[in-house]
């Protein structure tokens, strides 16, 4: 029996294939090699690429503001600015208005590099909802959203101040 089968035999037999956590869990593993496979041609390593984007809409933050979007602490978001300037694709640069905030904007390489990778996510997100009618795509795209939803954390549960930090 090839090991696929055997995987997919083992994990119906312990109930795997029907817990919602695993599902998610090992579509997520799944997607994230398969956007890693394809967004090393644009040369953006996969753990900046989040960042990336979400820099790409809101160029002119900071760091702090930045991990903030993503849930990160602010050593996290150090690395990761770290990683893209090392990869120049973004710059460290003094505020014109308050000189003590050092915002970030992409580098020309960068914002072509980010171009690029949104077409490809555009081809990805088509695979992932490959034979899904329109109506389909919708109630996914509804139903994972209200699944987040579900997750998030209330504001003040996820403040250093409510932590006593």
């Amino acid at each position: 029996m090839p090991a696929q089968k055997r995987r997919a035999a083992a994990e119906a037999a312990d109930g795997l294939s029907t817990s919602l956590d695993f599902l998610i869990r090992d579509t997520r593993l799944r997607l994230y090699k398969y956007i890693e496979a394809r967004i090393a041609k644009q040369g953006i390593p996969l753990r900046v690429w989040f960042p990336l984007r979400v820099l790409y809409r809101n160029e002119g933050i900071t760091q702090r503001e930045l991990g903030q979007m993503l849930g990160f602490g602010d050593a996290h978001a150090g690395v990761i600015v770290g990683v893209m300037q090392r990869h120049s694709l973004v710059a460290r640069e003094p505020s014109r208005i308050d000189k003590r905030r050092i915002n970030l904007y992409l580098t020309p390489e960068g914002r072509k590099k980010t171009q690029q990778t949104l077409r490809e996510m555009r081809r990805i997100n088509a695979k992932i909802t490959a034979g899904f009618t329109a109506d389909e795509r919708h109630a996914f795209h509804a139903l994972l959203t209200r699944a987040h939803e579900n997750l998030a954390e209330p504001r003040a549960a996820r403040s250093p101040a409510a932590k006593g930090g």
